[in-house]
């Protein structure tokens, strides 16, 4: 039987490697709240789902060149549209086009 709690679990050293060793920005991110952490993030243990949520603020950062006050706008937006799905049926775009 499967452990459904099993998560991947990195310290601030090994996030830091996720978002290419910058001490800072990292430091950011967390500070705008697109990721939280308990006590001090250089002792923290962080999990999947915010090495996650890093992978995708580095993705935005390089593809919109986007400040972390940015990011983390664009990540809430994106969180609530994610929310919306969940409730309604997945909008898409051909439901807007009549084809044939």
């Amino acid at each position: 039987m499967m452990n459904q709690d099993i998560d991947i679990k990195l310290s601030f050293n090994e996030m830091l490697k996720v978002c290419s060793d910058d001490r800072q920005w990292l430091l950011e991110l967390i500070e705008e709240g697109v990721i939280s952490v308990d006590g001090r993030p250089e002792q923290a243990i962080f999990s999947g789902f915010q090495m996650a949520r890093v992978r995708q603020a580095c993705r935005l950062r390089h593809d919109f060149d986007a400040s972390v006050p940015a990011l983390s706008l664009i990540m809430r937006l994106l969180d609530e549209v994610e929310e919306l799905r969940k409730q309604n049926r997945p909008f898409s775009l051909l439901d807007e086009v009549k084809i044939g």
